[in-house]
């Protein structure tokens, strides 16, 4: 068998998320990550099908999602975009909304960081992201609240070239 067939290579479903250096919650659910792309195929009179060549990426978008189930309201501004947090009030923590989208309100990179069954580490790395979900909270009896995260990697303006996300195999983790 194949060296790169074996068990061990197998990527393990757990792992720890951050933003920064910063570690975002426990979780529930744990999470997800995607790169939803769309393609197009180039067509032209007499072409049969898709041509070798004529298929281009019109978009692409990497997300990685949080299904957190400790919340640190400290940083609830750092999860949700257009938000105030205030702790002035000594033991108290109030979050408005000032619907605005700040340049904080981007996280430089969000990262997940797992391994794999052999115990090399594996680390997922959003760059540039922002949560766009709602505050969306379900309260039921004899369960905890989740609050879903789903940061979105941005492109930059002077990058539009680079996709802001990457996926590192066997890099040294901190």
């Amino acid at each position: 068998m194949s060296e790169t067939l074996k068990s061990n290579t197998i990527l393990l479903g757990y792992g720890i998320f951050t933003i920064g250096n910063k570690t975002i919650a426990l979780t529930r659910g744990g999470g997800k990550f995607t790169v939803e792309r769309e393609y197009r195929k180039i067509e032209a009179d007499g072409y049969p099908g898709a041509i070798k060549g004529n298929i281009v990426i019109d978009s692409s978008q990497a997300k990685l999602e949080v299904n957190q189930l400790t919340v640190v309201p400290e940083d609830f501004a750092t999860y949700y975009p257009g938000l105030n947090v205030d702790t002035n009030t000594p033991g108290s923590v109030k979050i408005t909304g000032d619907h605005t989208i700040k340049d904080t309100d981007y996280q430089d990179a969000v990262t997940w960081t797992g391994k794999t069954r052999e115990g090399k580490p594996v680390k997922i790395t959003v760059k540039n992201a922002i949560n766009l979900e709602n505050i969306d909270w379900e309260m039921q009896d004899k369960s905890e609240v989740i609050n879903k995260l789903t940061y979105e990697a941005c492109f930059t303006e002077g990058e539009l070239e680079t996709e802001p996300w990457e996926i590192e195999w066997g890099v040294a983790t901190e």
